[in-house]
């Protein structure tokens, strides 16, 4: 998997760190840890645990202090070399001291906590999807509200795998004191990190849980979809961020440029996606040929020029004749209360849902490490969620409950694009 960590991208779970096949005869510290953040991170450089978590000494290192425990010899160690600093690791939040030795202070699972908890969330997340399925009806009656009658299918999956099961579900867990709230950062990044050891060879492909999204001031884009999917280089913003941030792999040793570089592309970025959603918004009432377009946007010429390529290169629009016009989903005020509405509904049946098994799941998990290493379940849950919902959304794709992103037929493979309306969902 892959991480997502050019900044205002927002990650509603597991973007990792993609990991690059060593030799074994190489001389370089080897990848252990697969890195992501739940939540919202706009630092860069030195502020970033990614970026910290990007070198392969520091992952063996806390990989260490998950199993155990560490020395300050041995952090020292693990940092020469690099821009990190043992104060660093502290600050973050990767490493707590313990008198003489320190230990991890964040979500790490090993291969053997990944496993079972697969295993456990494997049985509930089907339980959950089949629990869905029996009011079929009624989502069906949220979904037929929808003008497009051609994108109801995916919209379906927007709502349910990405609005639902992933981020109200993550809110209701904190509602319900089943999973802390995101720990707020003194510049406002509020964020989980998590990270897990490599080499559990879990089958995750269709397994539906992470989302990307870049939340514009009047249009948001996001995509929904499994950790295979990754990149998502028709998706946005993925797009555009994805690129310019494996170019930035290349300053990886020079923090403070690492870091300016990215907000400056990050500015530039934002950019373009606010001139996407426009276009996006202004076809969304109809399809218009440019001439239209140009009338009613506050940009013309290249700019829109550019700007309508990467639409149609991505398959978010189409060109019939001379008009242009969509071919994803868009979410807009006129849809308000059919989203109220779905929302209300989901989540009164996840909410008696959750309640009903969170103990239950809690009692077969007892025994994952870092409950060994003093974190709260809670803690755990966060990914435990995943994994579960996860279930949900692969199965109810290969029931038919909505489209299934991994039939060979879908244009975007492995993920759902959603463009919508930033007033109608506070992410």
């Amino acid at each position: 998997m892959k991480r997502i960590a050019l900044l205002l991208v927002l990650s509603l779970l597991l973007g990792m760190d993609s990991v690059l096949a060593q030799s074994p005869s190489s001389t370089k510290p080897k990848r252990v840890l697969a890195t992501g953040i739940t939540g919202q991170v706009k630092s860069s450089g030195l502020n970033n645990p990614q970026y910290v978590l990007s070198f392969p000494q520091i992952q063996q290192l806390i990989l260490q202090a998950a199993k155990g425990s560490v020395t300050q010899a041995e952090i020292d160690a693990a940092v020469a070399g690099t821009p990190v600093k043992r104060n660093d690791l502290l600050r973050l939040g990767l490493l707590r001291q313990d008198q003489n030795v320190y230990h991890v202070a964040y979500l790490v699972l090993t291969v053997e906590d990944q496993r079972a908890i697969y295993r456990v969330a494997k049985e509930f997340g089907i339980e959950l999807a089949r629990e869905i399925e029996q009011h079929r009806k009624e989502f069906d009656g949220f979904f037929s509200r929808y003008g497009d009658a051609a994108r109801r299918g995916e919209l379906a999956f927007d709502l349910v795998a990405g609005m639902l099961l992933n981020w109200e579900g993550l809110k209701l867990n904190t509602e319900l004191g089943y999973r802390p709230a995101p720990v707020r950062q003194p510049n406002g990044d509020a964020y989980f990190l998590h990270s897990e050891e490599l080499g559990a060879d879990l089958p995750e492909e269709g397994m539906y849980w992470g989302s990307h999204s870049f939340p514009g001031q009047h249009i948001s884009f996001s995509t929904f979809g499994d950790g295979a999917s990754l990149p998502r280089l028709r998706g946005i913003p993925d797009a555009l961020f994805d690129p310019v941030e494996d170019g930035l792999g290349n300053l990886k040793n020079m923090p403070e440029m690492e870091a300016a570089a990215t907000d400056e592309f990050i500015a530039y970025l934002s950019i373009a996606l606010t001139d996407a959603g426009d276009v996006m918004a202004a076809l969304a009432d109809g399809p218009q040929p440019m001439s239209e377009l140009s009338r009613h946007l506050n940009y013309s010429g290249d700019r829109l020029n550019a700007t309508i390529s990467l639409l149609l290169a991505a398959g978010y629009i189409e060109r019939d004749g001379l008009n242009y016009r969509l071919r994803v989903p868009i979410l807009t005020e006129r849809d308000r209360p059919m989203v109220n509405d779905f929302l209300t509904f989901g989540r009164a049946l996840l909410r008696t849902w959750l309640t009903r098994n969170y103990e239950l799941i809690k009692r077969e998990l007892a025994a994952l490490s870092p409950m060994r290493n003093g974190l709260p379940f809670t803690l755990a849950f966060n990914e435990v969620w995943h994994y579960i919902f996860g279930w949900t959304t692969k199965t109810l794709a290969e029931d038919g409950f909505y489209v299934n992103p991994r039939s060979p037929q879908y244009f975007y493979r492995g993920y759902v694009p959603l463009v919508w309306d930033s007033s109608l969902y506070n992410l």
